[in-house]
């Protein structure tokens, strides 16, 4: 994943000069302009954008239509994005990542506004002890007042998530939902899930494109802020190149 793959490539390239080769400056210099680039908001806007086109917020004139479809909602599913360690302290606490925190919240909005069955999804990561549907669970039952029906705990990712939950919602037989993610993550979410035979109702949130508007100087100067945009920006086109490689959808 760039910009650690662009980095390589202007030390292989410092290597390379090093060496007396002609190849070497051309490749360095491509790849400290590269990371530049990568790392501006400029660019990170600009990808974004891209990636979360054609979203729209789940608003009460879209549970209204979702209520009118052929197929309409029976609950809503509200996926995981990762979990952390609390500190360095003993005894051990875990907590929900501040993506996660944001799904949790929206999930909550949209359980109220629909009045719909909740089910959370996300497995445990090797450096957790806690699921991140346990922390989810957890957090919209203690916290938020949101009661949680179905529990999806097995998950490792997005099409795991699909399928697993698919057959929890099966055995009570719903077989359309609401779906609720990032904007960014919805477009592979809800083809995932429509893969394994559910109807999808999105519900996306939280977009990190902003609206177009004129680049200021400072959106073309680096920062760790803009390269975490393009970075996950980046790992979404490639997880969708990769589940549509796989056939998961």
């Amino acid at each position: 994943m760039p910009p650690g793959s662009l980095m390589l490539a202007a030390l292989l390239g410092i290597a390379l000069a090093w060496r007396g080769r002609r190849a070497g400056p051309p490749l360095a210099l491509a790849g400290v302009l590269a990371t530049w680039v990568f790392c501006t908001y400029a660019f990170g806007q600009t990808l974004m954008g891209w990636v979360e086109s054609g979203q729209r917020p789940f608003d009460a004139a879209a549970w209204e239509t979702a209520r009118a479809a052929p197929s309409p909602p029976a609950a809503v599913v509200i996926l995981g994005s990762g979990a952390v360690v609390d500190g360095p302290h003993e005894p051990r606490r875990e907590r929900l990542s501040p993506r996660s925190v944001q799904r949790v919240l929206a999930g909550a909005r949209v359980a109220r506004a629909t009045g719909l069955p909740v089910l959370v999804a996300g497995g445990t990561a090797p450096w957790l002890r806690t699921t991140e549907a346990a922390l989810m669970r957890s957090m919209l039952q203690d916290e938020l007042s949101v009661p949680v029906r179905w529990f999806e705990d097995r998950s490792r990712d997005t099409a795991e998530n699909a399928a697993f939950s698919a057959r929890l919602l099966a055995a009570d037989g719903v077989r359309s939902v609401v779906l609720v993610t990032h904007a960014y993550h919805m477009p592979r979410s809800k083809a995932a899930f429509e893969a394994v035979g559910l109807v999808v109702h999105p519900a996306p949130h939280d977009w990190m494109s902003g609206p177009p508007e004129l680049p200021a100087p400072r959106d073309y100067w680096p920062s760790a802020e803009a390269g975490s945009l393009s970075w996950l920006a980046t790992h979404e086109l490639l997880g969708r190149l990769w589940y549509r490689l796989i056939g998961a959808f």
